[in-house]
């Protein structure tokens, strides 16, 4: 296993409150997924859990190497929970690319916030030491991959 893609992100919870407050339809449709936006809501503190998942998008561009560029969009990257509640990546469109364009084997993801600050971790880990293949595979662990091509 190599790591090929680190990124981390921290966000001002008040900065993703202030959005929501003010643009929150715009703000919420550019970036984050439905499934996301139920989630978030049904918490007793839903701006923490905005934060962190903008700060998990961030960190995974961060990681890609891209930021913004090369398509890659913000509601395509969003953030799950798993059956144990830890946090997996769902992707689609060029983010989903991207990564199978690098043989990604897994992708770890770690979220923490306290009342103002939100973080979050990425790492993008490959099977094949040095290797890129144009093989494309399903991605085991830590990240379920959803196509919406």
């Amino acid at each position: 296993m190599a790591i090929i893609g680190i990124g981390t992100d921290i966000v001002a919870v008040s900065r993703i409150a202030r959005m929501l407050e003010e643009k929150r339809e715009d703000f919420v449709a550019r970036v984050y997924t439905q499934r996301e936006v139920k989630y978030c809501e049904a918490q007793a503190r839903p701006n923490l859990h905005f934060a962190a998942r903008f700060a998990a998008k961030e960190a995974l561009m961060k990681a890609l190497g891209t930021g913004w560029a090369e398509g890659v969009g913000f509601n395509q990257i969003g953030v799950a929970n798993r059956d144990d509640g830890g946090p997996e990546y769902e992707l689609s469109g060029r983010a989903l690319e991207l990564l199978e364009g690098e043989n990604a084997s897994r992708v770890w993801l770690s979220l923490s916030h306290t009342d103002d600050f939100a973080v979050a971790t990425a790492v993008i880990e490959t099977a094949m030491e040095g290797k890129r293949s144009t093989r494309t595979r399903k991605l085991p662990g830590s990240t379920r991959v959803h196509s919406q091509r």
